[in-house]
């Protein structure tokens, strides 16, 4: 029986996040890097496991995407050094291993610094401050013992946020803790100075554990004194803050009194940041919504207090943690008393709404605004109309098709880096495949004759790989082919990491079997069709 290749994990991705236009973008473009996830998801150069693979992505970031700043993530280096790290799954264990076999090699973090100032970039790294982890015993989605836990939390659970009965919301600490802020203060600052980055973003992602309701933590010793003193209830023993009793009323001005003590304590924390930190620059990553949201809670976000104050440089608004990270553990949050929630979109103002109540305040103390996601033209749009609106932050593709990103036209995303990738495996040898030429993967629309030719991967008759891609000079308009061969037949017999890649900063068009380049050639100046 004939058997042809079998393609594993085929994916398609830009190298650099949503698509823009070449011209430099008049909107400033935050690049938000996670380097823990594109070493373990990624491939080709967004794997970002080589000093060049990271120079590369760099310039590809400034020249396409008209990147402005990277904000690159040093959780792996946190966990790894204040946390305590469980081997709990083939996939977590990877990533453990995938760190250790680079760090061996070279540094990343100032690698990806260095490339940066070269290009011109502001470099700031991305830190989280609710994300501390939970013992093994608790199960991360519901599934898998939780890999990891700060050391901190275990010699103190205390500093963590707990409800009614004392239970800590894993992970989450309680900023109401002079204490806890400190070791977050100084963990930032030591890493901002030590790695000499231009800034911080702060970001308020988590993997934590949803809570069971909106309402249910918050009820630190600290909290619980500080209320009684102002208003002369003690919240644990009034049934009106108990959101299981018949007496619980959600829009109770003495609950919304409670909220507001909370994130009282987190401007605090930005005080003390904005002290440790002098006058390097911060961004803050809050949702949209006038509360935390899930999964932690309606503990609420002055932002008027930090603008107002000048405690940041920027706000970044739209990160979030919800339902994606915790599937299994999902409950519609209007059932749970949320007040905001980017998932369910619960008190979510639009886009054009938050330039309007956020904008004139940030433009009035001088503070950026920017918007979580696509930089498109709609986007663009948006920012020419309002001066107050300084940009965007994208995010950077992983190994997998990034359906949850944005995409401009086709023709417009045609202009940028493009990498392609999957695992083959062939059982045939090359005098096996006789005169067929079989076709591995391919991107080709025939509807209108050959106006909408992609691009395609097939093994010739030789058993040499051939990457043939179509450019063309205008929309809808025939073009030509650019074929690249690699020298030698493909390898039978074994799984191979094959890449191909659009490399526009470079000019060149590439394949990579197993990550090593073992063909080339120049790539046009044209867009492809698909």
């Amino acid at each position: 029986m004939n058997r042809t290749p079998v393609v594993l994990a085929a994916c398609a991705t830009a190298l650099a996040g949503t698509a823009v236009t070449a011209q430099p973008p008049s909107p400033e473009i935050l690049v938000n890097v996670s380097w823990g996830d594109q070493i373990v998801v990624a491939s080709g150069d967004a794997c970002l496991d080589t000093p060049e693979r990271i120079r590369r992505a760099v310039t590809s970031w400034r020249q396409e995407h008209g990147a402005t700043a990277l904000l690159w993530r040093a959780s792996a280096y946190v966990i790894r050094e204040f946390y305590e790290r469980r081997r709990s799954g083939a996939f977590v264990n990877r990533y453990y291993d995938t760190v250790e076999e680079i760090l061996r090699r070279f540094d990343p973090l100032p690698a990806a610094r260095e490339s940066a100032r070269r290009e011109g970039l502001d470099f700031l790294l991305y830190m989280t401050v609710f994300d501390h982890g939970a013992p093994e015993e608790v199960l991360y989605a519901g599934t898998t013992p939780f890999p990891w836990q700060d050391r901190a939390t275990i010699e103190h659970p205390e500093w963590q946020t707990v409800d009614l009965e004392g239970r800590p919301h894993w992970g989450v600490i309680e900023m109401a803790f002079p204490e806890a802020r400190r070791l977050l203060v100084d963990r930032i600052a030591d890493y901002v100075r030590r790695f000499e980055a231009d800034g911080v973003y702060v970001c308020t992602r988590t993997h934590s554990l949803p809570a069971l309701h909106a309402d249910q933590f918050g009820f630190s010793p600290p909290i619980v004194a500080e209320y009684q003193r102002r208003h002369g209830i003690d919240i644990t023993a009034d049934p009106r803050f108990d959101w299981r009793s018949e007496t619980f009323r959600s829009d109770a001005p003495e609950l919304e009194q409670w909220r507001r003590l909370r994130g009282e304590y987190l401007v605090q924390f930005h005080r003390e940041l904005r002290r440790a930190l002098d006058g390097r620059r911060i961004l803050l990553g809050i949702p949209r919504g006038r509360y935390l949201g899930p999964p932690y809670g309606n503990l609420y976000l002055d932002w008027e207090r930090l603008v107002g104050e000048r405690l940041v440089d920027g706000i970044v608004l739209g990160p979030h943690s919800g339902k994606g990270l915790h599937p299994k553990l999902y409950v519609p949050h209007a059932g749970i008393g949320y007040l905001s929630s980017e998932d369910d979109a619960i008190g979510i103002p639009t886009r054009q709404a938050c330039v309007a109540s956020y904008g004139p305040l940030c433009s009035r103390h001088g503070v950026g605004l920017y918007l979580q996601g696509c930089a498109g033209a709609q986007e663009k749009r948006l920012a020419r109309a309002s001066p107050s609106l300084h940009g965007f932050m994208i995010g950077v593709p992983s190994g997998a098709v990034a359906g949850h990103l944005e995409w401009p036209a086709a023709w417009e995303f045609g202009r940028h880096s493009v990498h392609i990738g999957a695992q083959v495996f062939s059982e045939q040898t090359a005098a096996q495949f006789g005169g067929r030429w079989p076709r591995i993967l391919s991107r080709y629309d025939h509807s209108e004759g050959d106006l909408y030719r992609g691009w395609e991967w097939i093994l010739l008759p030789t058993g040499q790989l051939r990457f043939r891609v179509h450019f063309a000079e205008r929309e809808e308009q025939p073009g030509r082919d650019l074929v690249v061969d690699t020298p030698d037949p493909f390898p039978s017999g074994r799984w191979v990491g094959v890449a191909t890649v659009l490399d526009r900063a470079a000019g060149k068009v590439r394949i990579e079997l197993d990550g090593v380049t073992v063909a080339d050639a120049t790539c046009p100046d044209l867009p492809v069709h698909a």
